[in-house]
């Protein structure tokens, strides 16, 4: 209890504020002299205050110096979702260094392809990678790339080699944040896949990864406060109504995060930020497991969960879900893929809480539109919400003019979020109408007069689950790979609770065949983990076009017929 006072005084009281025009060290910082003694990081059995926390970073951003890491060089994170992450990652980006975190999950050749575009001066790494051969091929990479100085390894022991403990705890003359930096500088490169299928390194600033984070404040403001302003009364009083003890724990708290998204993503970065600059509470999960997340939020009464759908999915199907005590969660929040709106009733029937589903993409910075607390059920169930304070969404046609509410059309988007372009790829540049600044996403949506957006499918036929983004035209390639294939076509293909999964359907050359099990052979060989087809299916034909092409809906509607699933 007594602690629980001192964080509803804190709140209270004046602080300094988060803002736009801050760097993200600033931003650190300014979370550090706010709330200093705070618990920020929960990992394992550790505890990490803010003050620690921003002592670690300051210590690393020195070390990083002292190896010849300067202003726009490449800090490569090879590591999982962890308190070594985020502390190579804020003492990059405070010395003006652009942190680039790579999946921690690769293809050998992926994690070389990266590396060599990236260039970087320095690579974090840990020994639990899963790459075949990572770490030895770092190390001839360093004998190749004469820009890499320094491989660190942060889980190795001193008898081994390991530097990387004692540089956190060894005190060192600090020279303070690049007084040059400003917000509109590169901070981070994350890598995704576009329509194309190709791997393209996304750049954003310190505001445009900030920018996100002060327009979830703004989200809060409304229900932080326990003496909420005499205009928004009303408004909190309905959600107190709708939420009772919830909110009243929550209110004038630091909230305590869990996000089960891995943090080389835009969603589990996002997530990662909006929890330390805001002040909350940050418990961490390297590695998603659904017992252990309900464990943990009854064990560190986590009020914010953060999620891709099919987390949840497997959560509530965890047997004896209803012994675990979840009564202090007050927000489920999920976004990266598709939620549907059956999980999201689910979501709240059994969680109990409030569901916030978001949209957004990786070139936008994350989220652009939200669900928000005071939304009623239905809305939180069935849209994503309205735009985010500080983001302009517009619903336009094949012409990019905007169309009157209840139209469906291409979702197009405005803000400071908004990347800076593709690394490496300067003739890749952000498609923008007359100039006005609006990067359009690929896809279709419908808004109503109150501004709630629908998501109803995609221009592109890109397949997403758990968060990750499934290119047809890659896997087909890899199939076709195979002599005995003559053609391959991908679809995504949805469950009964909306979740696609990948189906091929496969045409042979003549007199040739494959067992299906020699198919995924070859695919595990050549594929992730989450490219491969769950759903192989052997045909004489394609429907088609009159030009030839295979006409992949008429594929999809097939499969959807045989597991007896529709479009609704």
């Amino acid at each position: 209890m007594k602690m629980a006072s001192t964080h509803r005084n804190e709140a209270m009281s004046g602080q300094e504020r988060l803002t736009r025009q801050m760097t993200l060290g600033q931003g650190l910082h300014c979370a550090e002299r706010n709330f200093g003694r705070r618990v920020a990081l929960v990992e394992d059995h550790a505890r990490t205050t803010y003050r620690q926390m921003c002592t670690q970073v300051r210590r690393l951003a020195e070390h990083y110096r002292s190896v010849g890491v300067g202003k726009g060089d490449r800090v490569a994170l090879l590591l999982w979702s962890g308190t070594d992450f985020i502390i190579s990652f804020f003492a990059a980006v405070e010395i003006g260094a652009v942190a680039a975190p790579l999946p921690p999950r690769l293809q050998h050749k992926k994690m070389l392809s990266y590396l060599r575009q990236l260039e970087p001066t320095v690579v974090v790494a840990s020994t639990k990678i899963e790459i075949p051969e990572g770490l030895e091929t770092l190390s001839e990479l360093k004998q190749e790339m004469h820009c890499l100085k320094e491989i660190l390894i942060t889980d190795l022991e001193p008898e081994q080699g390991g530097v990387f403990t004692e540089i956190l705890e060894t005190d060192a003359t600090h020279e303070g944040m690049d007084q040059d930096l400003a917000p509109e500088d590169l901070a981070t490169i994350l890598y995704t896949s576009g329509t194309t299928g190709e791997s393209k390194g996304v750049m954003h600033s310190h505001r445009g990864l900030i920018s996100p984070v002060v327009a979830s404040m703004k989200l809060r403001e409304m229900w932080m406060n326990f003496f909420p302003t005499f205009a928004k009364l009303k408004r909190w009083v309905r959600v107190l109504i709708r939420y009772g003890a919830r909110l009243l724990r929550a209110a004038g708290r630091q909230q305590v995060f869990l996000s089960t998204m891995s943090m080389h993503t835009i969603s589990g970065l996002e997530a990662m930020l909006q929890a330390l600059l805001m002040g909350d509470r940050l418990v961490i999960q390297p590695r998603f497991n659904p017992v252990q997340s309900l464990e943990l939020i009854e064990k560190e009464r986590v009020s914010v969960l953060i999620g891709v759908p099919l987390s949840y999915m497997t959560m509530l199907r965890v047997q004896d879900f209803n012994r675990y005590r979840l009564s202090t969660l007050l927000i489920c929040a999920t976004g990266a893929a598709p939620c549907p709106p059956d999980l999201a009733r689910e979501i709240q029937r059994k969680f109990g809480c409030a569901v916030h589903v978001g949209f957004g993409m990786t070139e936008l910075g994350g989220g652009i539109a939200a669900t928000m607390l005071e939304d009623s059920p239905a809305h939180q169930a069935e849209t994503v919400g309205k735009a985010m304070p500080g983001m302009e969404i517009l619903i336009v046609d094949e012409q990019k003019q905007p169309l009157p509410c209840g139209e469906i059309g291409e979702l197009a988007c405005r803000t400071d979020s908004m990347m800076l372009g593709y690394y490496g790829m300067p003739e890749r540049k952000v498609e923008s109408p007359n100039e006005d600044g609006y990067f359009y996403t690929g896809d279709l949506a419908v808004m109503d007069e109150d501004g709630y957006i629908r998501i109803v499918g995609r221009k592109k036929d890109m397949i997403i689950r758990g968060g990750q983004n499934i290119h047809p035209a890659r896997i087909e390639n890899t199939l076709m790979e195979l002599p005995e294939i003559s053609e391959a076509v991908i679809v995504g293909v949805p469950d009964n609770m909306g979740i696609e999964r990948v189906w091929a359907f496969i045409i042979f050359e003549n007199g040739e065949s494959l067992a299906k099990s020699q198919i995924v052979a070859h695919c595990r060989e050549h594929l992730e983990v989450y490219e491969i087809p769950e759903n192989i299916q052997i045909v004489d034909e394609f429907p088609r076009t009159s030009t030839g092409k295979a006409q992949k809906f008429k594929l999809r509607e097939a499969a959807m017929e045989k597991v007896g699933t529709h479009e609704r």
